[in-house]
């Protein structure tokens, strides 16, 4: 049987050709509106340490989650939440001790709303297909990594899987260029 040429989940695809020649994103050099956190959210800017950021990560998505789950929210906000601020700490700010990661956040009586806003605003090229395969639901039936995902060695320490279990514990994601052209990772959980 012939390929689908825009077969997200295959390597060969023309889609993914297509998108493996740009490699690096840098969305500050794309025109897009750009999100801005809204009045009634809380905000929190963090700075995290080369070497506790597991911890200083926890602590400050702590209070976000147990706010939710007293509302009724469950568990599993936990986990979206923790990646969210890790692949803004990792990915987006590359570690570096100097950049902030911002968790805004709202919690009403049905839902929490987060945005976690990081200072790099690049991405690599196949981060898009992995996005669109988590819109589509793909990763309810078949689970990627996203180092299995796009055929790239895996570093230490990152297992590939935080889109992943974001998009698989939360009801709604989007992302967004912030004003000052880092990555806005909005993610809303409903309960």
């Amino acid at each position: 049987m012939a390929d689908d040429l825009f077969d997200v989940d295959n390597l060969n695809s023309v889609l993914r050709q297509i998108i493996k020649k740009k490699r690096v994103i840098d969305i500050k050099n794309y025109n897009v509106l750009t999100y801005s956190i809204p009045e009634d959210y809380m905000v929190k800017s963090v700075c995290f340490d080369s070497e506790g950021y597991d911890e200083e990560i926890r602590d400050a998505i702590r209070p976000i989650v147990h706010a939710a789950e007293e509302k009724g929210c469950s568990e599993t906000l936990f986990t979206a939440l923790y990646e969210a601020v890790l692949n803004a700490y990792q990915h987006g700010n590359k570690r570096e001790i100097n950049k902030k990661v911002t968790i805004a956040h709202k919690v009403n009586n049905d839902s929490v709303e987060v945005a976690v806003v990081d200072e790099g605003g690049v991405i690599d090229s196949d981060f898009i297909p992995f996005v669109i395969r988590h819109r589509e639901g793909r990763h309810e039936k078949h689970f990627l990594d996203y180092y299995d995902f796009s055929g790239k060695e895996r570093p230490p320490r990152n297992n590939g899987t935080g889109t992943s279990f974001m998009h698989t514990y939360v009801d709604d994601i989007s992302y967004f260029k912030s004003k000052q052209g880092g990555l806005v990772v909005h993610l809303t959980k409903k309960f």
